[in-house]
């Protein structure tokens, strides 16, 4: 926790040891982040990091109260998680906030970090000056550019994307591809392109935004806790060696029954290595459809060549760690004078919520919806 002169704290880290504990023993190396406002009688802006467990579920990892979302709180957030992740190599997603961008390149580095397509998507909206069946061409064709696995795809959706028009194909070359398009990123981001998983914790903590800084830390502490004991309660319904998130994506693979053709490519699967040239198996972490047949062609178990980051010992690692209640008894109080007073007879300083200037115009209550997001 960081202070000012005149009492009021600026910035409050929270990371629960169960959290990262979970993150280092179980969790894939990519870690989503978001802002959102506290909307209670303290105001400010909630930074959150969440992880993915094996299931592909959130996992909360850590949480901070600062004034505002500006670089400097950004960088001070980052660093923080840093020191949670250690000599881990992780990948951050998030939206295009110019104050992450330039924090996330300063301590995790610039080519870890991935952007959220769904943002980058909206803003590609914004660009489209056509009626409606011109805007869902164009959209679909940036799709077809973003999820593009291998480059001479991404090149062709790019071509088709400059016939339809040029101006957005200037746009998207403009706008770091390398960031958010699966052929151009560097690093394994499991096919994670969006931020979505933000719109389970919103709703997670949305009572709780409302309340003051202290009983939201002490919600948050135990809805963190019946978390625990519902994922512990879910593993236990496990029919397979993989979660149920997981195995829908794998019988939708099998289920897909492809050749080993891609247009004009040919397909080769490895099956020691867990490779397929369409790349899919490699980003994911989970047999392509062409992995799949060959599997099955060779009279062996698919679910044996899941990566073991979905198996259920992962998820057992994750959730191993152990709560400790807050003792609540004998706590300090606040006296008359203005000062917190211990059990002990010590005296400290009480503080205040950080200082924040409140925006024109009446405060809204729920966060704003992309035009994009399905609803």
């Amino acid at each position: 926790m960081d202070f000012l002169r005149e009492g009021n704290f600026m910035q409050l880290f929270i990371a629960h040891g169960f959290s990262v504990h979970g993150f280092l023993m179980g969790c894939r190396p990519i870690i989503s982040i978001n802002s959102s406002n506290l909307s209670g009688p303290h105001k400010g802006a909630l930074f959150s990091a969440l992880a993915y467990d094996a299931d592909d579920d959130m996992f909360p990892l850590a949480y901070a109260i600062v004034s505002l979302e500006n670089y400097y709180n950004w960088f001070w957030f980052l660093q923080r998680l840093k020191q949670l992740v250690g000599e881990m190599e992780v990948v951050i997603i998030s939206g295009r906030h110019h104050a992450i961008i330039r924090s996330v390149a300063e301590v995790f580095g610039v080519e870890n970090h991935a952007y959220c397509y769904r943002h980058l998507k909206e803003d590609f909206s914004h660009q489209l000056m056509m009626g409606r069946e011109g805007k869902d061409n164009a959209l679909k064709l940036l799709d077809a550019v973003a999820y593009a696995r291998l480059e001479i795809g991404y090149n062709s959706a790019m071509e088709n994307l400059r016939r339809f028009d040029a101006n957005l194909a200037k746009w998207v070359e403009d706008n770091n591809p390398e960031h958010w398009a699966m052929s151009k990123f560097a690093k394994k981001r499991w096919d994670k392109m969006n931020t979505n998983i933000f719109g389970s914790f919103s709703a997670w903590v949305k009572e709780e935004q409302h309340h003051t800084i202290f009983s939201f830390t002490e919600k948050h502490m135990d809805m963190l806790a019946s978390l625990l004991v519902e994922r512990k309660t879910t593993m236990q319904s496990w029919e397979r060696s993989i979660g149920p998130k997981t195995e829908d994506k794998l019988l939708h693979n099998i289920a897909k029954n492809e050749t080993f053709s891609d247009g004009k490519a040919k397909i080769s699967v490895d099956l020691r290595q867990h490779t397929c040239t369409c790349l899919a198996w490699q980003m994911s972490g989970i047999p392509c459809e062409h992995a799949c047949a060959m599997i099955q062609k060779m009279n062996q178990d698919v679910y044996e060549f899941v990566d073991d980051w979905y198996h259920l010992f992962k998820q057992e690692m994750v959730y191993s760690g152990t709560l400790h209640p807050l003792e609540f008894q004998n706590l300090p109080t606040v006296h008359s004078d203005g000062n917190v007073h211990d059990p002990n007879g010590y005296v400290h300083v009480s503080l205040d919520p950080p200082v924040t200037k409140r925006c024109l115009g009446r405060p809204r209550r729920q966060r704003i919806r992309p035009n994009l997001e399905n609803r």
